[in-house]
């Protein structure tokens, strides 16, 4: 048996753990810059206040039904979420993290343990200890578990936040319950084709022939719905190491000044540096792009990007600074005024395999203990606090709305760095 440990409206949790008083009261996170809502309480969504909603767009709605905004914290989530992955796999020997608010957890072996119970524990001890209420569902298969978690979310009074499928005749009532557009794995497109087929319900996916099923879906369909039938296909991933490492942000304001906009791309090319050092890798290629705000016709539009090969591999801030800083003034151009900025490194090798060029100098062994304790030093007193001199040390995330909850927070803890996928 697999279960899913999924973090209720995460964001918003989180933002519960630093002030209580917000229990109950309709609350959203924003994104970057403050622009769309990432994430509401029940209450906010009984507003109609839909995902992704412009904030703008419903500044009276907040107004009027006294709905409290925040800025999106991911050092905060970041935080939170390797907490609750800390207390969800010391109950178990394998796990997967699925994203930053979603973990899976291998329950096999677990025969004479009654594991609704056992689940129950892990629940009840991260709301505890972190504050952070979660729902657990618990199926045979990964896509089962997500059904048990669809069910355990809409009926969370029924069910007190964990739910099992463990017999035939549950997955068959859940199945027909659920409807085909909340597979996982079946986006809004395929729900489409689906309906024009007769197929509503996850259920009636189960009736159709498997040669229909490959015609629209291939071989993915068929696992899926092995999967739904309880037999399992996909097992837990392991962590594999990124192929590409980007640092890219909106800016709250739009830049018209070069050396702003410089400082910017630096220090996005700074955290690539960082993030490479961390899975201890290298990178033989940089790329770096700069563009206007496309949504603003009233002004001049402009984007460009450039990429330069590397002779040697390199993961020293020093060393892609210059790179970045080179690449900039190629594609840099006055009279705009630029919305966002990004730095993208791939081709990676391992740190300790790299292969130099003979006719040029390498300075990457000379950078590496600098770099190294540059990197213990942040880890240990906080995020920038050692940092190169092109650096301003701001963040570079757009929020206005940080709570003072949240400054006192930060005074307090050293967070790491936000690095999770979103699905």
């Amino acid at each position: 048996m697999y279960a899913l440990v999924d973090c209720n409206n995460f964001f918003v949790s989180c933002e519960r753990t630093l002030d209580p008083s917000l229990e109950g009261k309709p609350v959203v996170v924003l994104s970057n810059n403050d622009g769309c809502v990432v994430s509401r309480s029940k209450e906010a969504k009984d507003l109609g206040i839909p995902m992704a909603a412009p904030a703008f767009k419903y500044k009276e709605l907040f107004k009027q039904h006294d709905v409290k905004s925040f800025s999106a914290k991911f050092e905060l989530y970041n935080y939170k979420s390797q907490r609750v992955i800390d207390i969800s796999r010391s109950y178990v020997v394998d796990y997967e993290v699925y994203s930053i608010d979603e973990l899976f957890l291998d329950l096999s072996g677990f025969k004479y343990v009654d594991i609704h119970d056992y689940c129950l524990k892990i629940k009840d001890d991260i709301k505890n200890q972190e504050n952070i209420p979660v729902s657990i569902g618990i199926a045979p298969t990964k896509t089962l578990c997500k059904v048990a978690n669809r069910i355990v979310k809409e009926f969370p009074d029924q069910f007190g936040g964990v739910y099992i499928l463990n017999t035939p005749e549950k997955i068959e009532k859940a199945l027909k319950w659920l409807n085909i557009g909340d597979v996982w794995g079946i986006g809004r497109k395929l729900a489409s084709k689906m309906h024009d087929s007769g197929v509503y319900k996850a259920w009636d996916l189960l009736q159709k022939p498997e040669m229909w099923v490959r015609k629209i879906m291939g071989i993915h369909g068929v696992r899926m719905i092995n999967e739904l039938k309880g037999i399992r296909q996909l097992e837990l991933d392991s962590p594999s190491p990124k192929k590409s490492i980007a640092v890219t942000r909106s800016f709250m304001e739009m830049l018209t000044r070069k050396e702003e906009v410089r400082e910017r791309v630096e220090t996005f090319g700074m955290y690539c540096s960082e993030r490479l050092r961390k899975q201890n890798t290298c990178c033989r290629m940089v790329t770096v792009f700069i563009q206007t705000n496309r949504f603003r016709k009233d002004l001049p539009e402009y984007r460009n990007a450039v990429t330069r090969i590397l002779s040697n591999p390199t993961n020293s801030s020093i060393l892609i600074g210059r790179v970045v800083n080179e690449l900039f003034e190629t594609i840099y151009k006055d009279g705009f005024h630029y919305k966002k900025a990004g730095v993208i490194v791939n081709d990676f090798v391992p740190e300790n395999e790299r292969l130099i060029s003979l006719f040029e100098e390498d300075s990457q062994n000379h950078h590496l203990p600098v770099m190294k304790a540059m990197d213990a030093m942040n880890k240990k007193f906080g995020k920038d606090k050692v940092r190169l001199g092109s650096m301003s040390g701001e963040n570079t995330f757009g929020r206005a709305q940080l709570s003072p909850e949240y400054e006192a927070f930060l005074k307090n803890n050293t967070l790491p760095e936000a690095n999770f996928r979103f699905h």
